[in-house]
């Protein structure tokens, strides 16, 4: 195996000029395009391919997003920002096998993929909802990922790219602090490296690449090779813990899912019996109703039938008043007797 590359470089709508130099730096419309591979921006690539989105949006919609944040932002005295400010921030991390081995080798396939996820879970926790874009390239003689980090504007209108570069941040506190130039650019550095050995310890390590090159370790042929079996045999630690991760994962959740089920089941023969009970309770319920309403009808039938008897006492009393009214009249009787 080799050693690990991730790079991470800011950029301005506009490349400024190099120290000493003439030239610009590029821009980010310029990285824009050779990420997604526009033909006027990729003549190192033989056969340029759209590039994979792996994580959230298009480069062009990243870069689009950053534009709109640079323009409407503004410097520490209110000004419009300047165009070479570096407004986004764009990494680039390697994977040192072949495309085509990958391609024709399944274990080595496996391998890619394994970095490839431990990466873009090492950005997500570095840089949270900051990480706007991770693409695939692997049009190019070895796999790798450009990704996007954009700043977001705070309330005062600033656009601060110390907020995702650590080196930047570093150097301003520093600075802020009260630190020399000397003593800024040493914070940058050491903050660079922070970043290298976190992205060593969470993603290259658990695959088999090992921290610095032979080169910049000044290493000879023989302590190389014995390193690189170093980082194999910790990549193979690594993997086996995961293997044990994975089945005591398996183990827990297979536990879990017999005591959930268990616990259901119990639940769903409780809930059974509350059920069953409550069913006999609202049948007794409507029994009890039922009688209740069939003897207040039968009341009410009778009530009926005793008034319609009254009525009819009362009519024939009537009847008998109006005879004898009658025959009180015609003895001569005065109808206006108090009876």
């Amino acid at each position: 195996m080799s050693y690990q590359f991730n790079h991470v470089e800011t950029f301005a709508r506009k490349g400024a000029h190099k120290k000493k130099s003439s030239s610009r730096k590029r821009s980010m419309s310029e990285i824009r395009d050779e990420m997604i591979r526009a033909p006027h921006a990729c003549p190192h690539v033989d056969a340029p391919r759209e590039p994979e989105v792996l994580f959230g949006m298009h480069p062009r919609q990243a870069f689009a997003l950053a534009t709109e944040r640079a323009d409407t932002a503004v410097d520490k005295i209110g000004r419009k920002l300047r165009s070479d400010t570096p407004v986004v921030m764009v990494g680039v991390a390697s994977w040192p096998v072949l495309v085509a081995d990958i391609k024709a080798d399944p274990a080595k396939q496996a391998e890619y993929t394994l970095w490839r996820s431990a990466t873009i879970e090492w950005l997500q926790e570095q840089w949270g909802g900051k990480l706007e874009c991770v693409v695939q390239h692997l049009d190019e003689p070895r796999p790798h990922l450009h990704y996007v980090v954009v700043p977001r504007l705070n309330s005062s209108r600033r656009l601060l790219i110390e907020t995702v570069h650590p080196g930047v941040r570093a150097a301003a506190e520093c600075k802020n602090a009260g630190g020399s130039p000397r003593q800024q650019k040493d914070a940058y550095v050491d903050a660079m490296i922070d970043l290298q050995d976190s992205y060593y310890e969470r993603v290259a390590v658990r695959c088999g690449l090992t921290r610095l090159g032979p080169r910049r370790q000044r290493l000879t042929r023989e302590e190389w090779v014995q390193q690189q079996r170093q980082a194999t045999a910790l990549a193979e630690a690594h993997a086996k813990l995961e293997w044990y991760k994975t089945k005591v994962k398996e183990r827990a959740t297979k536990f879990v899912n017999h005591r959930v089920a268990a616990a259901n089941a119990e639940a769903e023969k409780k809930i059974e019996t509350v059920e069953q009970h409550s069913l006999q309770r609202i049948e007794m319920l409507k029994q009890k109703a039922q009688e209740h309403i069939t003897a207040l009808r039968q009341k009410t039938t009778d009530l009926e039938g005793q008034l319609s008897a009254k009525e009819a006492i009362i009519a024939a009393q009537a009847q008998q008043l109006q005879l004898l009214m009658v025959v009180l009249e015609e003895h001569g009787i005065n109808q206006k007797m108090t009876l």
